[in-house]
């Protein structure tokens, strides 16, 4: 008779109380043991973690996540390990599925699907992580900052034992007022600069950095660093397709259109079905005036994803993308008809307008900044 799998929840929080309580709450009834390693905080978050069951331990903060997350891991005596940020909250899940993810002696580790709330005007965008994983000495966290647990585990298993999970965690680190109370950018670009000293050649740092200033709207200088990121890639890393979204977005906010048609050729070129790309550069010739080409554009892309919500019909989001996509390119027709007629008129400016309105609503659901 197989026992159930345990498991230790660990956390690392620095002035948390705005919402310690509501990530703790979302996983109470899955796991078996709370860690908290406070790395300085002067509000009440170390005595809402007590209240809440956890064990607590302080920590010097010394500007690494990686020491930080694998000091708790060194606390944890459970078999498996549950990774939350304070501000991240599970959805809820069957515990009956979440047990059998455990129970599956095949893997050693999950990916968490990440969804990054961004704001009311910004959406959302999501990303996968390893989360949930074995509690085993030997996988620990990697990077000062954006740390990882994947590769030792990876390293470990002879680049095997991970797997997915459907499992989804909300987090809103992201939202401005959030980013502002904690001063992430500070903190985030500080210890990305330490990194690139001593390694001023790592592109995942590049990377890291040219995101932060994307999100302090610093864009020349965010699109530098993943332009110089760009340049040290091989073409194999899993953010790939990251790096080109981000520089192709740091163009179209730029405004600098003809090396965003330019550079996203080159993109399309290695990823001809990518939505994301043709998407932006169907959007791209339309602010152009060159209807044809974004039309062009926009049959591909809606053929592809046509294909593909056939399959599933599951991410309602989607779906309404694909109706405000239908409407742009009936619209796209439309201003091409007036162009070849030489009808400059209202029912062009008109047109235009509404189909600037409908991409700017399906931008929500396919790319974010």
């Amino acid at each position: 008779m197989n026992t159930k799998a345990t498991v230790s929840l660990c956390m690392i929080v620095r002035d948390e109380e705005d919402c310690l309580l509501a990530a703790i709450q979302s996983v109470r009834d899955l796991t078996d043991e709370l860690i908290v390693i406070d790395t300085g905080s002067t509000d009440n978050t170390p005595q809402l973690a007590l209240a809440a069951g956890a064990k607590l331990f302080h920590l010097n903060w010394t500007q690494d996540f990686s020491v930080a997350r694998n000091f708790a891991l060194k606390q944890a005596s459970s078999d498996w390990v549950l990774v939350l940020d304070a501000d991240e909250v599970l959805e809820t899940v069957n515990p009956e599925t979440f047990y059998e993810l455990l129970n599956n002696v095949l893997v050693e580790g999950y990916f968490l699907d990440i969804r990054n709330i961004l704001g009311p005007t910004l959406g959302e965008s999501r990303d996968q992580v390893v989360r949930l994983f074995r509690n085993k000495p030997i996988y620990q966290f990697e990077s000062a900052i954006h740390e990882q647990v994947a590769p030792s585990i990876l390293k470990a298993n002879n680049g095997s034992g991970l797997a997915s999970a459907p499992l989804t965690l909300n987090h809103y680190g992201y939202l401005n007022d959030r980013l502002q109370s904690k001063e992430k950018f500070s903190r985030n670009s500080n210890i990305l600069i330490k990194e690139l000293d001593r390694n001023p050649n790592n592109p995942f740092l590049l990377f890291c950095l040219g995101v932060e200033y994307y999100q302090q709207n610093s864009l020349s200088e965010g699109l530098k660093h993943l332009t110089k990121a760009l340049t040290r890639m091989s073409g194999n890393e899993g953010y790939f397709e990251d790096v080109l979204l981000n520089i192709a977005l740091g163009y179209l906010r730029l405004e600098e259109t003809t090396k965003l048609i330019d550079f996203l050729k080159k993109a399309l070129s290695m990823y001809p079905d990518q939505l994301d790309f043709l998407f932006l550069r169907g959007t791209t010739y339309l602010y152009q005036t060159n209807y044809h080409e974004a039309a062009e554009d926009f049959n591909h892309l809606l053929e592809i994803f046509g294909s593909r919500t056939s399959e599933s019909n599951s991410n309602n989001a989607k779906n309404i993308a694909h109706s405000y996509l239908t409407l742009a390119l009936k619209e796209i027709h439309l201003c091409s008809l007036a162009i070849e007629k030489q009808d400059m008129g209202p029912m062009h400016f008109n047109a235009k307008n509404k189909i600037n309105s409908a991409l700017k609503e399906a931008l929500l659901f396919f790319v974010t900044p």
